[in-house]
């Protein structure tokens, strides 16, 4: 077995070693064809790995496969889908059983819809790939994460961080501090713009719904906030509005992450860019269509991170959806929608999904934030955070504009659905916003599947990854 106690001490050399080896640069004509070898190549690894661990040998056995059959991204569609609940007994059962084994192992958990927390075990060497996958997403734009400053969340949502600096960062080397805001100890928005201008950070993370607080406090304050060069809110949707407050309040270097705390950053949109590209020199995104029995370019996203080799994670299933097309054997996206398994339940059975709700509320500029909570079969109540830049005087026309557009959505009258204005809407105990919480526990007859529930919506990651980085 191998020394995972000294593994977990070489950690920083292995990020630095795979930083060396993965392509930093954004796709282009100039390095596609070398990604898509490398990608190739680890397809081909990662099954080999896979073959010699009880947990995929049935799915070879079931599949009728061998790892002979994959050599490519599209080989996978032969393998079978891995589920969330899969997905947590599986690492369950693997932590319960060798504890000793995984005492040195890193665990990135995530709520879960149903109450029980999904522990995804990584080794110090898949870390190692980890950290390095987000550095390299951090300079897509031109950002150096060596000599730049950063500034993000703290490791721990729950409580103050202390900080020291390590003897590197002392030398000036990935400098960076960490925001105060946490989920037990909030902070007035003043003090984290405060905090922001001190620092001048060249990159800067946090949740999505934090940087709009900040965003929408300085616009109707008229205040001054430095801009960063590069900045990602993580862990929600963006959407045009938002967008659009974003880059007026932090300037235009947005960089969009996908990803999840189980998988890391693997679709990411760089400034100045309409298209996602899929980080696919260590990454397989694939699509399938609506009935998930092969392959589409329109559908639900399965990811596979091709560095996790020593308890993988093959043909993960997001809920996501993905729109996408092919250049030179690599994927890009024109669009993601996240959050599909956020539902609002009818007492008939049937179920609204996210998508039909975000497709009216994302499109009227006037509501830059919200939440709608099903608090049983006839009653909702729908949270706004209103533009800056509307006039309060038009809240009641902007509800009545949108109650028609919901109702007609909805074709459910038993539904009474009741509007709140907020200055911010309430986060999460994980520091995320939920666009949509159902109270409603519903019966056999059409309940959902809950899955991939903690995936960010349409372009952020779940939990940054530099966050256990140096």
């Amino acid at each position: 077995m191998r020394n995972y106690e000294l593994d977990h001490k070489l950690e920083h050399l292995y990020a630095l070693q795979a930083y060396a080896q993965i392509e930093k640069k954004p796709v282009s004509v100039h390095n596609c064809d070398r990604i898509l070898k490398a990608q190739n190549r680890r397809v081909h690894a990662l099954m080999k790995a896979a073959w010699e661990i009880p947990f995929y040998r049935e799915r070879f056995v079931k599949s009728g496969t061998t790892p002979d059959d994959f050599h490519c991204a599209e080989d996978l569609y032969k393998f079978p889908l891995l589920s969330k609940d899969e997905l947590r007994d599986w690492m369950d059962e693997e932590a319960q059983r060798d504890p000793e084994k995984y005492k040195y192992w890193h665990v990135s958990p995530t709520s879960g819809s149903t109450g029980r927390p999904l522990r995804v075990l990584f080794s110090p060497m898949e870390n190692g790939w980890i950290i390095a996958n987000w550095l390299r997403t951090m300079g897509y734009g031109g950002f150096n994460p060596f000599t730049g400053k950063t500034m993000s969340r703290p490791n721990s949502l729950h409580g103050p961080v202390k900080e020291e600096d390590s003897i590197i960062q002392r030398m000036g080397i990935l400098r960076r501090k960490y925001m105060s805001d946490t989920i037990l100890e909030r902070v007035d928005t003043q003090t984290l713009v405060d905090e922001i201008n001190a620092y001048e950070p060249d990159y800067l993370y946090n949740h999505k719904n934090l940087l709009m607080r900040i965003a929408k406090y300085v616009k109707e304050n008229d205040i001054y906030l430095w801009k960063p060069s590069f900045y990602t809110p993580f862990g929600e949707m963006l959407d045009e509005a938002s967008i659009s407050l974003l880059t007026e309040i932090f300037g235009p270097g947005l960089i969009d992450a996908y990803g999840m705390g189980e998988t890391g950053s693997c679709v990411v949109r760089v400034p100045g860019k309409k298209y996602f590209q899929v980080n696919s020199d260590l990454f397989v995104v694939n699509v399938y269509n609506e009935d998930l029995s092969g392959p589409a370019l329109r559908g639900m996203a399965v990811i596979t991170p091709l560095f996790k080799t020593e308890l993988p994670l093959i043909n993960y299933t997001s809920y996501d959806q993905l729109d996408s097309y092919m250049r030179r054997g690599l994927r890009f996206a024109k669009g993601i929608q996240g959050r599909m398994n956020d539902v609002i339940h009818h007492r008939d059975g049937s179920v609204t999904e996210w998508g039909n709700i975000s497709g009216i509320v994302n499109y009227i500029p006037e509501i830059i934030s919200y939440r709608i909570v099903q608090e049983d079969y006839e009653n909702l109540t729908m949270m706004m955070v209103r533009n800056p830049d509307t006039p309060k005087e038009q809240e009641p026309a902007i509800v009545q504009d949108l109650d028609e557009k919901l109702m007609a959505m909805f074709r459910d009258p038993a539904f009474s659905i009741r509007y709140e204005w907020l200055d911010e809407i309430p986060v999460d105990p994980n520091g995320k916003l939920r666009v949509i919480i159902s109270k409603v526990q519903p019966g056999a007859i059409g309940e959902p599947v809950h899955a991939g529930e903690e995936i960010s919506g349409s372009y952020c990651t779940d939990s940054p990854e530099a966050s256990r980085c140096f």
